[in-house]
């Protein structure tokens, strides 16, 4: 993991063609859902993973861009320890973009659901798919879904309205 500051991080994204920033995502190509189940934001980081870590050259990035909203329903403890055990002892507000190779797949799924249950404000993009996720503090996830993109078929059944 490399962990880069808001502008190395621009700097990442544009020279990867991925724009200036990660953010939220088009409602017209995106699936948008509010959760406040911990279980299903666990099952989130993995879906999102494995969808944007496509092949062992995929270089996929973690961008944390707010999180102090909720501090109730965070463990900055927990946060910050998973960060130094990863080789990273700046805080947030220094570096708060995350970088991972394919090999670090695990790494970037449990940042990302460190991330998720916190609340932060977290987008996500990949160097090898236009697979993006952008979530809030707020509790609602963006994931891109536009017709014929190639996850879409193999996650639609996640996305499915739930029985009221």
């Amino acid at each position: 993991m490399r962990v880069l500051t808001e502008s190395e991080g621009r700097s990442f994204l544009t020279s990867h063609g991925l724009g200036e920033k990660l953010v939220p995502l088009d409602p017209n190509r995106s699936t948008s859902e509010t959760t406040s189940d911990v279980g299903r934001r666990c099952f989130y980081a993995n879906l999102l993973t494995n969808h944007l870590v496509t092949t062992p050259d995929a270089v996929v990035c973690l961008d944390i861009t707010d999180w102090a909203v909720w501090p109730s329903s965070q463990n900055p403890d927990l946060f910050y320890a998973y960060r130094r055990y990863l080789g990273e002892n700046r805080p947030l507000i220094e570096a708060h973009f995350h970088v991972f190779t394919a090999c670090e797949a695990n790494e970037f799924r449990n940042m990302l659901h460190l991330a998720l249950i916190s609340l932060f404000d977290v987008g996500g993009a990949s160097t090898t798919t236009d697979f993006r996720f952008y979530a809030s503090h707020d509790g609602w996830i963006d994931v891109l879904n536009y017709e014929g993109a190639p996850w879409r078929e193999e996650s639609a059944w996640f996305f499915k309205p739930s029985a009221a």
